[in-house]
């Protein structure tokens, strides 16, 4: 009986096993087809875009070349020159304990160097906010809002923004608390005759803002050119078979790479140093100050990302 029970049993058996075994089978000869066909398609992708990558990395290696003493400068702002203007700081006008006058000018600096261009992700019109704050000014101030922010920060040798919490960014950076304690340090310490002869200084033969405008003057011919040719690159991709966007990392990279470039080609372009370097207006000049180190930062920073 249960040999006769297999004899019956056995042929559907084995055909369950084989049908098993052919849909195995063609699952991986479907898997195999599918990663044949990325494979070729990442294939001709990099074939079709290895001119654009190309010309990528040449963009980043020329720029980073040339901007070697644009770089130097821009550091130069961003840590010499706070120093020398804090020799004109009086330390005690600012509390009983207050920061160094340098990590005060930096701070108020890197804060709306970081607010302007989203912490390094968005250089592309960044120079709007960057001088926002000559603009529009710094609102209201009132001595009773400066001895408020007073016994909160005194004595404190942290960045403000650990102090008041960092600048949101979907307002503006003058209502920050931390911002608006940075500004208030800087006007309480330094007075008005004093800020105007750092201001004239810096824009004398060899000062800081004459040196950094000169050697950005002289990089904006590549910056252009380069920026230029990516926009090309890109334009050209755009309509073939396979356009920019399909190989996602390229894509992203030279999204990122004509950001910064434009972000710097714009700051280079605005009129603030033609406007305002030979006759500012007197509550102008710690606003203007402050977007001077705020825009030397986003372009070392700015320079460093294209690396």
């Amino acid at each position: 009986m249960d040999y006769k029970y297999w004899l019956d049993v056995a042929p559907s058996a084995l055909s369950a096993v084989a049908g098993v075994a052919a849909a195995f089978a063609a699952f991986n000869s479907l898997k195999v087809s599918r990663e044949s066909q990325s494979i070729a398609e990442q294939s001709a992708l990099a074939t079709h875009h290895g001119e654009a990558s190309r010309k990528l990395a040449d963009v980043s290696e020329t720029v980073a070349c040339q901007a070697k003493v644009l770089y130097e400068c821009s550091m130069a702002v961003w840590t010499g020159w706070p120093r020398e203007v804090e020799r004109s700081s009086h330390r005690g006008s600012g509390g009983a304990d207050p920061r160094p006058f340098r990590h005060v000018l930096v701070n108020a600096g890197e804060m709306l160097e970081r607010h302007s261009t989203n912490d390094g992700r968005q250089y592309h019109q960044a120079r709007h906010a960057i001088f926002s704050v000559v603009r529009n000014g710094m609102g209201q101030l009132s001595d009773i809002e400066y001895r408020k922010l007073l016994k909160v920060a005194d004595h404190t040798f942290v960045d403000f923004e650990s102090t008041f919490g960092a600048p949101r960014r979907d307002v503006r950076i003058t209502e920050s608390l931390a911002f608006r304690w940075a500004y208030y340090q800087l006007e309480r310490r330094v007075g008005g005759e004093e800020w105007d002869q750092i201001w004239a200084n810096a824009w004398i033969s060899g000062g800081w803002l004459k040196r950094y405008r000169d050697a950005f003057q002289q990089l904006k011919p590549t910056l252009e050119r380069e920026l230029e040719l990516l926009r090309v690159e890109r334009k050209r991709l755009q309509y073939t078979v396979f356009p920019l966007d399909r190989n996602a990392p390229l894509h992203r990279d030279y999204l990122r790479t004509i950001g910064i470039l434009e972000g710097l080609v714009d700051i280079v372009d605005f009129d603030l140093f033609d406007e305002y370097a030979s006759d500012p207006h007197p509550a102008d000049l710690i606003p203007l100050v402050i977007s001077s180190v705020a825009a030397a930062i986003m372009t070392a920073r700015a320079i460093d990302d294209l690396v």
